[in-house]
């Protein structure tokens, strides 16, 4: 059976994304800095996010999530 993302201690890039409902065009610009203390990188370049350490980073970080949509009211 495969592990739920919840239970993961390393996510790919994709599964942080849609656990943490981040967006997708920040995360991704934020991946091209250097030093970040969150990404683990894999043969290829392949990059892994270290679960705990992005935890730790997202509490000082929160303009990366998704922001929800605001329900808008009927018009009548």
């Amino acid at each position: 059976m495969k592990p739920q993302l919840q239970d993961k201690d390393v996510l790919t890039v994709q599964e942080a994304v849609e656990h943490f409902k981040l967006s997708r065009r920040k995360f991704y610009a934020l991946l091209k800095e250097e030093g970040l203390p969150f990404v683990a990188f894999y043969f290829n370049g392949r990059r892994l996010i270290l679960r705990s350490e992005f935890v730790k980073y997202l509490a000082g970080h929160p303009e990366i999530r998704r922001r929800e949509p605001k329900c808008q009211e009927s018009q009548g």
